[in-house]
């Protein structure tokens, strides 16, 4: 092996002695070497060995760590913490001390795991001396890394014991250590004086590698001394960056505080797909997980429990297989228990107020602010017993006193009585005691602002009426909260004035932004926006409190306020009797900039714009001046909807849009000529070209719709609906029967043509025995001006039809079996749990993969046959999917995800599905009878991913509805009002009642908007939408995720 960096030596431009190449009988080394190194390090100081860090102690335990950044402090705290590092005294940790070769020397023999002979009292290099006190500890270290060839001396027969460890030599012992030293040697170095040659390869990596860093100046600093601090860093960095070879692992978990466990893992997880679940026994519990930036770690918060006494397990479910090795731990803990009372009331006075609150933090064996609740604890003030209660907020116990009298009512003397308290948990040992002076009476001397919260929640003040408050903390002259209170009356009451907050802010802005004085005491000021401000800004709010002050800065985003506004592109059609019917416009504000559709939305909700037209209907209340008009959700936000179509053929609809302020004067105006009223004119394919073969049993589908003369899809048609309908025929409907939105001989009127329009239609061979037989079925379009009243008028606009050849079951077919896309991993998700059985049937149609056999006759024409050829099925390995088959007695899945037999879906016998149990894959046979009844037997592949499900699309087939109501209730739910279907990232098709069954995976919410009549209208979780008052019609949005669809609603009685 080459000789690593730990080799010490004497610095110049050439490699020292002790550190050049050559094999050496030393193993190579992984990141632990670089944390024993640590945490040896750690024991040394300028005189001694330091005895063992005490447990939980952190950065705050050190006064030379005072001034660390909030990053440097989270680093030390968990190398101290951790027990890797501690002091070298007892307040000191030794931020900036050097380490010298003998205290090096031993750490690379500890870490190399070297043969050590302490007996050793003579050295092979003459500066080494078993009775040198500063450094002679290490003579039996030095010998064992000279017998290993990690070292032949600083110089001829000389160690050089006390001699400073570099910077660069620190640098190429971390590279090496963590394998990176072919990148060293093939870098071209670092261009830095102050590296030597032999180092700058190393020096390079470990700054491309961010484990080190160059100072201030721009350099390195390679021959100067190594000290604690960038030790710890650079430990720390590197710790962050290893990652070991081989699979994962759980290397332990622990009870880390009364509501938390830690789980550390040997390498970073794939925090996309890694589930850590925590049981208590058999008992699972509820947590939250959050890893760690470099995933080699979770903390899960238990959500509804705390940790008692007892053993506990977790577990790791969801990565491959092949890159997990132990996936489970175990550890027993104990009940939350006390382990030490401290006052921390910053000063040894306190003020001479008729409230008065004494902090004491109660500390549990996790070093947390214990959960016991105030009741638990006795507190004696003064001879007096009194109240100890627990701030949720802060975690302190707090006791009040009124120190302006004693317990014998005798008022107190400022700077001369005293306050004795104790506290202690009761029946227990656990105690702390302290006694206060009475100082003078309270003054605000500082006060502190916390991080402005904004009441929509977002971090601007978006509009008018918007309000953000400023958390305020005043503090009195001792350093203890000082804050309002009841009990500041008579002689005390000017104590209530005291706390009272003035705000002053800036720049000017005319009166926008208001402090609500009636706040001025409280622990929250508020600061509200009374009007909108043209430009996003900055303001600066100034707290003055007594002779205190402090700032805060408020941020509010301009409504974009519209300056200029113009017609948009009209690229439809308004007829005469059009309803719902939307113009674009477009607004600039006073930068130039475009408004987007929610800019717009907002000018109209703050009246921004006058809308008036003629020849249409527009909504005109509450907002008024056409503002109203203005749609505020979903894919026509920031439109013109005009709700009706008044004028005739030939007409005119004139739309006016303008903005009238003092300082904007717009106006604009457009005119659209009215067509004819819409008929219909054609049928449209718009499904793929159906089967044009058969069997008996097999069903050929199609999809058609009706247009109207410009081309779109005609669902209604007006005041002309009674002279158009639908003709339907089946010819020798003997060997065919037709199903779906249509019927043999039954014509469909104008208004049923949305329910015609893309929907499928089956036409299913059926009593074709000997020979082959044509059956065809035909859709004609009909117009007839006189309603029908005169069928000799009727004209013929278009027919379609969809005519199938059905084949004998002696027909000679291939047949095959359709490969099955990827499953999730549903059963071993834990997301189906609250399935009731009678979800069963919706659990196989929405998540399994249904086994599709398919044929072509011997010309390769696609032939439709029964779906419910298939006898059997099974898996070659149920852990990862289960093949569930349905042999008339129909099935559904128990609580264990098994599937049992079920009466209640007997309609679907002869198929199966496929349903995702864990990630991995399996081979699926499939056994079959064809259709001359011949047994058959195939397999296909399934893959089962854990990739959490998302929706990939969310569509509503319907974009306006009329909907009928029983009493306030609407007859259809959401999702059949919008024709909701969702599919997600897997495929998997849920449409009607699968929404709200399966909203684990489809998570849709229903919002609703722009409601007019007066009333409001309400949507459950499961799609129940109920009015309340005169509703008469209102805008409903389905959102999953960041997809979002609409619906314009019409309630008719």
């Amino acid at each position: 092996m080459r000789e690593m960096s730990y080799n010490l030596s004497k610095e110049n431009s050439q490699q020292p002695k002790d550190i050049r190449g050559g094999e050496k009988k030393v193993m190579k080394k992984s990141l632990s070497a670089i944390l024993s190194l640590a945490m040896a390090f750690s024991m040394f100081s300028s005189v001694a060995f330091g005895a063992e860090a005490e447990a939980k102690k952190t950065s705050a335990d050190f006064d030379d760590l005072k001034d660390l950044t909030a990053e440097q402090k989270v680093i030390f705290d968990a190398m101290i913490s951790g027990g890797i590092f501690d002091g070298v005294g007892e307040k000191t940790f030794g931020l900036k001390d050097k380490m010298n070769r003998a205290q090096f020397a031993k750490v690379a023999a500890l870490i190399f795991d070297l043969e050590v002979d302490t007996s050793l009292k003579t050295s092979s290099f003459s500066d080494v001396k078993a009775e040198d006190p500063a450094n002679g500890y290490a003579l039996p270290y030095i010998e064992a890394l000279k017998a290993a060839g990690l070292t032949d001396g600083y110089a001829p027969g000389e160690y050089n014991p006390a001699g400073e460890v570099t910077k660069q030599e620190l640098a190429t012992f971390l590279v090496r250590g963590l394998g990176w030293e072919a990148e060293a040697k093939a870098s071209a170095g670092v261009s830095d004086k102050t590296v030597s040659d032999w180092a700058k390869g190393y020096v390079a990596v470990a700054i491309e590698k961010k484990i080190l860093t160059s100072g201030e100046d721009g350099t390195f600093g390679g021959t100067s001394a190594a000290t604690r601090d960038l030790l710890v860093l650079s430990s720390y960095a590197a710790d962050k960056q290893y990652v070991p070879a081989g699979k994962v692992s759980v290397t332990e978990a622990k009870a880390t505080g009364v509501r938390q466990v830690t789980v550390n893992f040997n390498k970073p997880v794939d925090t996309d797909k890694a589930q850590v679940t925590l049981k208590k026994g058999s008992l699972a519990i509820a947590t939250t997980t959050k890893f760690s930036e470099d995933k080699k770690s979770a903390i899960l918060t238990l959500d509804d429990v705390k940790i008692t006494a007892g053993s506990y397990s977790v577990a790791v479910t969801g990565l491959d297989a092949a890159t997990i090795d132990k996936s489970t731990a175990e550890f027993t803990a104990e009940d939350e228990k006390l382990t030490k009372l401290s006052f921390v009331n910053p000063s040894e006075k306190i003020a001479k107020s008729p409230s008065v609150i004494v902090k004491v933090k109660a500390e549990n064996q996790y070093g947390e602010n214990a959960s016991i609740n105030g009741g638990s604890y006795t507190a004696m003030a003064g001879g007096e017993t009194k109240t100890v209660k627990r701030n949720d907020d802060t975690g302190f116990l707090e006791i009040e006193l009124d120190t302006t009298k004693n317990s014998a009512g005798t008022p107190t003397t400022s700077e001369l009585d005293v306050v004795p308290i104790n506290i202690y948990l009761t029946n227990s040992n656990i105690s702390a005691q302290k006694t206060f002076k009475i100082g003078t009476e309270p003054m605000v001397s500082k006060i502190e602002l916390g991080a402005p919260v904004y009441s929509t929640g977002s971090t601007t003040l978006n509009g008018e009426g918007e309000y953000v408050e400023l958390p305020i903390t005043r503090y009195d002259q001792y350093g203890d909260v000082f804050k309002d209170n009841d009990k500041f009356t008579g002689a005390f009451a000017s104590l209530s004035d005291r706390t009272k907050a003035d705000v002053i802010i800036t720049p000017w802005n005319d009166e926008a932004l208001k402090f609500d004085a009636t706040t001025a005491k409280k622990d929250k000021l508020k600061i509200s926006l009374s009007k909108n401000i043209d430009k996003a800004g900055e303001y600066t709010a100034t707290v003055y409190v007594s002779g205190s002050s402090a700032t805060a800065t408020i941020s509010v985003k301009s409504t974009k306020l519209a300056t200029s506004v113009d017609f948009g592109s009209f690229n439809g059609v308004l007829a005469t009797g059009d309803v719902n019917k939307y113009i674009p416009i477009v607004a600039y504000d006073a930068n130039g900039d475009q408004l987007s559709a929610d800019d717009i939305v907002d000018n109209a909700k703050n009246k921004r714009f006058t809308i008036s037209v003629s020849g249409a209907n527009i909504a005109t209340a509450p907002l008024g001046n056409g503002n109203d008009a203005i749609v505020t959700s979903g894919e026509h936000k920031g439109k013109i909807k005009l709700d009706s179509i008044t004028a005739g053929k030939g007409g005119v609809v004139y739309v006016n849009l303008g903005i009238y302020t003092a300082n904007v004067q717009v106006n604009k105006y457009q005119q659209y000529t009215v067509q004819d009223q819409r008929v219909a004119d054609t049928i449209k394919l718009v499904s793929a070209e159906p089967a044009h073969k058969a069997t008996n049993g097999g069903a050929s589908k199609v999809k058609w719709q009706v247009l109207d003369q410009y081309g779109e899809k005609l669902d209604a048609l007006g005041s002309n609906a009674a002279n158009y309908k639908l003709a339907v025929s089946v010819s020798n409907a003997t060997y065919g029967s037709v199903s779906g939105p249509v019927a043999d001989g039954v014509d469909i009127p104008s208004t049923n043509f949305k329910a015609f329009n893309g929907k499928e239609i089956k036409l299913t061979g059926q009593n074709v025995t000997n020979a082959a037989q044509k059956v065809k079925l035909e859709v004609k379009l009909l117009e007839n001006k006189t309603g029908f009243a005169d069928e000799t008028k009727t004209v013929t606009l278009k027919t379609v039809d969809n005519e199938v050849e059905v084949l004998p079951s002696t027909t000679e077919l291939n047949y095959r079996i359709e490969p099955v896309k990827d499953l999730f991993a549903v059963l071993d998700s834990g997301m189906t749990n609250n399935f009731k059985d009678t979800d069963a049937g919706k659990f196989y149609n929405a998540l399994g993969r249904t086994i599709s056999i398919k044929a072509k006759d011997k010309s390769g024409n696609e032939v439709a046959i029964p779906e419910n050829l298939i006898t059997a099925v099974t898996s070659s390995n149920t852990s990862v999917a289960h093949a569930v088959y349905n042999n008339g007695f129909g099935f559904k899945f128990d609580e264990n995800g098994k599937a049992v037999p079920d009466v209640s879906n007997v309609a679907d016998a002869g198929k199966a599905a496929i349903v995702g149990n864990k990630a991995g894959t399996a081979t699926i046979t499939i056994a079959y009878t064809n259709l001359k009844g011949e047994q058959k037997t195939e397999v296909v592949n399934v893959n089962v991913k854990t990739d959490p499900v998302s929706v990939a699309s969310l569509t509503a087939g319907n974009s306006s509805y009329d909907a009928a109501k029983t009493g306030n209730t609407l007859n259809d739910n959401a999702y059949a009002i919008m024709d909701l279907k969702v599919i997600d990232n897997y495929g998997i098709e849920y449409t009607k009642e699968e929404i709200f069954n399966f909203r684990q995976f489809t998570n849709v919410l229903y919002t609703v908007s722009d409601v007019h009549g007066g009333g409001t209208v309400t949507v459950a979780g499961d799609g129940r939408i109920t009015l309340n008052g005169n509703v008469t019609d209102f805008v409903l949005k389905a959102t999953s995720g960041t997809k979002s669809v609409t619906t314009d609603v019409r309630v008719t009685p």
